[in-house]
């Protein structure tokens, strides 16, 4: 142990006068948080204050680095697990808050979550798991990681080094919702496994509102184009961060920016709801047996024909634009 504090104090003092520390150096540290719980637990015969003192220090010092919008391997000493270690995450909480205020948003990362087709193109599938579901549903690969810096951390396969941040920049951003909720965050867990085609939509639950409704008619129509997807969500469990393939995303915001009020309008016309019911789910409303297969399937073709209608109209009219332009330099 005491070879472990004297290690410790030799790296703060490297951190404040480099700036930084070797990756080997930060793995270092994190194993020993994370590995030897008992050594930082007030309550444990294997405590050592000692060791507790020299961590505490380090974990104060890098907080000051992000404050000042360094960024570096310290950032991998970090630790966070909502559910056990609590003396751990007291430990290291100075960094998680001055990374939450501070710091860049990318380095909260611990939960990546993949399609299928995402999955079969990596070099590193050994960094994925997948989630098991019903025995029919499969398709969805996740990697979590108590340690910050998940986004950015270096993958080595073979000669070669990736990071989940390149996966993601091969992708195109959607959007980011927030989570008010551990049911807000399993509302769109299950929306992304349906829009991934890892689960169906189903009348279950019976008892639907105008968010879930929504959600879920995106889901089916991101699933209906057969377009790629990945989520992101933070340590902290306040966003879910949604990507999908780069070629494809116009397409995804374009659905994003049709009023569900107009899909509510269609439903209507199309004789899946009455008008009662449409008030009552554009109130926000929850409503018992709510027809979710009909309403997203007529909405899900009421969005394919908005969509492709103004992507077609935007190639009519920049063909349009493009002869017009080959006349006025032919005259």
């Amino acid at each position: 142990m005491k070879n472990d504090v004297k290690r410790m104090s030799q790296l703060i003092q490297k951190l404040e006068k480099e700036g930084d520390i070797f990756l080997e150096e930060a793995d270092w540290i994190y194993s020993l948080v994370s590995k030897k719980p008992d050594v930082f637990n007030f309550d444990s015969p294997a405590y050592n204050k000692e060791l507790y003192a020299a961590a505490e220090l380090w974990y104060k010092a890098i907080s000051k680095k992000i404050k000042a919008g360094q960024h570096g391997n310290f950032i991998f000493t970090i630790i966070r697990n909502k559910d056990k270690d609590q003396k751990i995450n007291k430990l290291t909480l100075p960094a998680w808050k001055a990374i939450k205020k501070y710091g860049n948003p990318e380095d909260l990362y611990n939960v990546i979550v993949i399609d299928e087709k995402i999955y079969s193109a990596l070099p590193y599938k050994h960094m994925f798991d997948e989630i098991q579901h019903h025995k029919d549903l499969k398709g969805i690969y996740k990697i979590k990681n108590p340690r910050a810096g998940l986004y950015h951390y270096p993958i080595e396969v073979g000669h070669l080094t990736y990071t989940i941040g390149g996966l993601l920049k091969q992708l195109a951003f959607v959007k980011t919702a927030p989570l008010t909720s551990s049911l807000d965050r399993t509302l769109y867990e299950e929306a992304f496994k349906a829009a991934i085609g890892a689960r169906d939509i189903t009348q279950d639950p019976y008892t639907f509102g105008k968010k879930e409704v929504e959600l879920f008619t995106l889901a089916a129509f991101i699933k209906h184009k057969d377009i790629s997807c990945a989520a992101a969500t933070d340590v902290h469990k306040n966003h879910f961060a949604v990507f999908v393939e780069r070629g494809r995303a116009r397409i995804v915001k374009e659905a994003l920016d049709v009023p569900f009020e107009e899909m509510v309008k269609n439903a209507v016309q199309e004789n899946v709801i009455d008008k009662k019911i449409a008030k009552t789910l554009l109130d926000s409303e929850y409503i018992a047996e709510f027809p979710t297969i009909d309403f997203v399937n007529a909405s899900v073709k009421y969005l394919d024909n908005v969509v492709e209608t103004k992507l077609q109209r935007e190639i009519t009219r920049k063909i349009v634009e493009e002869e017009d332009g080959w006349l006025e330099e032919t005259r």
